[in-house]
């Protein structure tokens, strides 16, 4: 197995474990540790209570690292579905309540599909009257209609980057 520490580090952690034996009362361990690594004399007081320092460093931070990895699993879910996952939240952070913000009016039929843009503050709405309205969700302001649909508008999705030219599929 190749060693990742440097000459210096190795040494480092030599005198700690020398120290971790010392205080704990292993003296042949220490002595024949002591031979095996060519440690000379004494054990410097800087090295006290480092092994332990380390040790618990360590199993602090495979904790932190265990709990980023969770937040990295939420948001990557988050991100496939499109919106934050509601299992962890309760009911009254996600169920919309009266009173409403905005209404929203305009189409001549039923409203089969509603998405949002995932940067800025614009909605799209389908509907069985076969045509797509742009609407700013922040202030409720009415934006464009765009029509050519034959029938009604089932589904709408956004593209990769809401270009100008490809702003949604339908």
């Amino acid at each position: 197995m190749k060693m990742v520490l440097s000459q210096r580090q190795r040494e480092e952690l030599n005198k700690a474990i020398a120290d971790y034996m010392l205080s704990n009362g292993y003296n042949e361990a220490l002595e024949a540790f002591k031979k095996e690594t060519d440690m000379p004399g004494e054990i410097d007081k800087k090295y006290s209570g480092l092994l332990e320092k380390k040790w618990t460093s360590v199993i602090r931070l495979q904790k932190k690292v265990n709990e980023l990895e969770g937040k990295l699993s939420e948001a990557e879910k988050e991100f496939i579905s499109g919106a934050p996952t509601r299992e962890k939240r309760s009911p009254g952070e996600w169920i919309p309540r009266p009173p409403e913000k905005y209404e929203l009016s305009g189409h001549r039929a039923p409203v089969t599909r509603v998405i949002f843009h995932p940067i800025f503050s614009i909605m799209i709405s389908g509907s069985e009257d076969a045509t797509i309205k742009l609407w700013d969700f922040e202030t409720g302001d009415y934006e464009r209609t765009m029509k050519g649909h034959t029938d009604s508008v089932q589904g709408c999705c956004s593209g990769q980057r809401w270009e100008a030219a490809g702003l949604l599929q339908c």
